[in-house]
């Protein structure tokens, strides 16, 4: 009897894995658990991520300095035709290597940092260096996992994600609320070089992106013109991120002004906001594989408009947990779906260019969003009015995407 539990216990973890996934080809299944050993380990770094706006509001930053902070993130995105240049010179493998040990290693200089300027400078380096690495890692799931386990394979890599956020998360504030943000803040870099050298045997064995034809690297957006899907899906990104990029800067100014929460009550929220992370991952797989990432794009947009209607009526701490509950699922949606929906796109010859498309238009949107609520702000527009808009903003991106025609 106890023989025999023993052997279903034994074999319950791939069980587990035939059911959240099917049967995998060997090498598939190996390139899964590196993703998600990398993944998990790279958590640490995520976390500390959503405590990055609260820490710069208590280091004295204005509205404006952490509008700065989501422009910043964008930067990247803005150059990433400059890292597919340099991938196509000096090797895909060692331009994304350079960028993710360098700009996860700037994380060490933040124990130097002694105000907003100075961590903002530091996390341009930080968010510059990882947005280069976006074509490439889009490639890799690409060429790594088969089309139709790829969004199942994706969710159960992200589970591990953000299962680990979720614990992390709590015990994240309580380093913050006891010894300060140069201590937590070199810990993001730690566990990013960590998580670059246990993925990086797996990402050595994808092949460089075919060479473009001279022809499309002097029109690189010409997709736009050939590809209506792409064009439509681009407006409704448009909007729904500025909904987001809108809002994003002046929730600290709730969190903090406003209810006055401490670094581990925002820790708390954290992690109600990893927690439907973790289930949004854990089902969203099937339902891309299922649906497609179009269709879920437009789930995603919809949820988003919850995240900022508590931020309206919130006079106590605990008013914000449907908000973070909503941006746990919107986080895990919008992940998956913009790189299923890109793969989707693109087809197989062309991911690098529609990734670098999306980055650019995405980077736009970012260099501008994040100042439009100070804007309003500074215009007279009571934070409500603001917070009102912007879901308004995010519900009419999922009317957009309704145009998409379902096949090229």
């Amino acid at each position: 009897m106890f023989a025999s539990l023993l052997d279903w216990l034994r074999g319950w973890p791939s069980r587990a894995e035939t059911l959240l996934v099917g049967v995998l080809p060997r090498e598939v299944r190996r390139s899964m658990y590196t993703d998600l050993y990398s993944a998990c380990t790279i958590s640490v770094l995520v976390a500390i991520l959503n405590f990055i706006p609260i820490i710069l509001r208590r280091q004295g930053a204005t509205d404006n300095q952490i509008a700065l902070y989501y422009a910043i993130t964008a930067l990247g995105l803005l150059t990433t035709g400059l890292a597919i240049w340099l991938s196509s010179r000096l090797g895909m493998l060692r331009v994304t290597l350079a960028s993710w040990l360098a700009g996860r290693g700037s994380f060490f200089l933040t124990a130097l940092a002694t105000g907003p300027s100075a961590l903002l400078a530091i996390l341009s380096v930080f968010w510059l260096l990882e947005s280069w690495t976006g074509p490439a890692y889009v490639h890799a799931l690409q060429v790594l996992y088969p089309a139709s386990q790829r969004g199942r394979i994706m969710g159960l890599v992200r589970v591990g994600l953000v299962g680990t956020i979720l614990v992390f998360t709590p015990l994240a504030g309580w380093i913050l609320d006891r010894f300060g943000f140069r201590v937590l803040l070199p810990m993001a870099g730690l566990s990013g070089i960590i998580a670059t050298l246990i993925f990086w045997p797996v990402m050595r064995t994808v092949p460089e992106p075919a060479a473009r034809p001279a022809q499309a690297r002097l029109r690189p957006w010409q997709p736009l013109l050939s590809d209506r899907r792409l064009a439509i899906y681009l407006a409704g990104s448009l909007l729904f991120g500025l909904g987001v990029l809108i809002s994003a800067p002046l929730f600290p100014s709730v969190q903090v002004d406003r209810l006055n929460l401490s670094y581990t009550d925002v820790g708390l929220l954290g992690f109600v906001q990893s927690f439907f992370w973790l289930l949004g991952y854990a089902f969203g797989g099937r339902l891309l594989d299922r649906l497609g990432g179009i269709r879920c794009l437009q789930f995603v947009c919809l949820i988003n408009a919850l995240v900022m209607l508590p931020y309206v009526v919130a006079t106590q701490g605990w008013m914000l947990l449907p908000a973070f509950a909503a941006a746990g699922i919107v986080a895990a949606g919008a992940d998956l779906t913009t790189l299923y929906t890109l793969i989707d796109l693109a087809g197989p010859d062309r991911v690098s260019e529609y990734t670098a498309i999306n980055s650019t238009f995405a980077g736009i949107r970012g260099l501008v969003g994040p100042f439009v609520g100070p804007l309003l702000l500074a215009a007279g527009w009571p934070l409500s009015s603001i917070f009102l808009l912007c879901a308004a903003l995010t519900v009419a991106g999922a009317g957009a995407l309704v145009f998409i025609p379902r096949s090229s």
